[in-house]
């Protein structure tokens, strides 16, 4: 790969994951615009690959582009966020039906490990780096499933995912991640699908009650 496609190629990527990380967090709000002029001096990039990472992220369901009106961040309505978190729970469901039957202890062992960085941060009140490690989890139980297509489907709904579970108060839902990962590996350890399904499929919906309760100012459709 030539050396400037390659520079080019990384700068989308940073671009991607900068912007995707503020829309998650927060930073930047449901229907804010995107500007351009803006974006391109903060991160000192030309308009090139600026419309590249708009049509990334718009791919996420984090940004809608428009014609002759710009990007922005894609609204979010409590609607939305009830049908992310469903989708999400059944896709888990399957990742779960799928990969655990083949775990070694090896496996378990990585997904312990995780889930222990994850609990010592948490009570470190590291809480950024809580969130890292509770993303860490479910890629690692994604990464296991025995499907590429079942992953692709995964990773394209995890950015919404990341968003709608962040409206949250950490204190709400890093202790429901932490259940939901006491689960896994409990059951993970005898390659219990049926157990992990209803455990974890249980501390699911108590995430999505609890985004479901949220005030409606944090939203917007």
């Amino acid at each position: 790969m030539p050396v400037v496609e390659h520079e080019h190629g990384a700068m989308r990527e940073n671009l991607v994951a900068a912007l995707r990380a503020d829309i998650i967090s927060g930073q930047l709000g449901p229907g804010e615009p995107l500007r351009t002029e803006a974006i391109m001096q903060r991160f000192g990039v030309s308009n090139s690959p600026l419309r590249e990472a708009f049509a990334q992220l718009a791919t996420e369901g984090l940004v809608v582009v428009q014609r002759n009106r710009g990007a922005s961040v894609a609204p979010l309505s409590r609607e939305a966020a009830d049908d992310v978190m469903r989708v999400g729970g059944m896709l888990l469901e399957h990742v779960l039906r799928w990969g655990m039957p083949q775990y070694q202890q090896s496996d378990v062992a990585a997904l312990r490990r995780t889930s222990l960085d994850h609990d010592l941060a948490y009570l470190s009140g590291d809480l950024a780096m809580a969130f890292v490690m509770a993303d860490r989890f479910i890629d690692q139980l994604v990464e296991r499933c025995g499907s590429r297509e079942l992953g692709h489907a995964f990773r394209g709904l995890h950015p919404q995912l990341q968003r709608v579970v962040r409206l949250l108060e950490p204190l709400v839902y890093l202790p429901l991640q932490s259940s939901l990962q006491a689960a896994t590996i409990a059951a993970g350890e005898d390659r219990d699908v049926n157990s992990a399904v209803m455990a974890v499929g249980s501390v699911w919906r108590q995430i999505g009650r609890s985004v479901a309760a949220l005030d409606a100012e944090r939203f917007r459709g």
